[in-house]
């Protein structure tokens, strides 16, 4: 897949969304299409992440202990927003939406 600029403008990108990935790809390497790419699972890592850790979170408010669900709600608090800062979670969901939106458009 071609990834273009234009393309990411048209699909939700900001200029500086851009000249972030830009200076990622001049530090790191790469091209649009492997960082967006990337940024899109990573997305998808961390949003499995957080359902997994609701549902455990769900199911230990039912079954264990309120000390132990009060432990673990505050572990989360502090982990997940953690995770998703690791993320960079606004570009990732840009980009896990624009390969969405562009995979479920080509042609098979």
């Amino acid at each position: 897949m071609n990834v273009s600029d234009s393309a990411l403008l048209k699909s939700g990108f900001s200029h500086a969304d851009l000249q972030k990935l830009k200076n990622n790809i001049a530090n790191y390497g790469g091209s649009l299409d492997s960082v967006t790419h990337d940024l899109a699972n990573r997305f998808n890592a961390s949003k499995w992440i957080t359902i997994v850790a609701f549902i455990v979170l769900a199911l230990t408010l039912v079954l264990a202990s309120v000390d132990t669900s009060i432990t673990l709600a505050a572990t989360l608090a502090i982990v997940l927003p953690f995770i998703w800062y690791l993320t960079p979670a606004k570009l990732a969901y840009k980009s896990w939406r624009y390969r969405r939106l562009t995979t479920s458009s080509e042609p098979r």
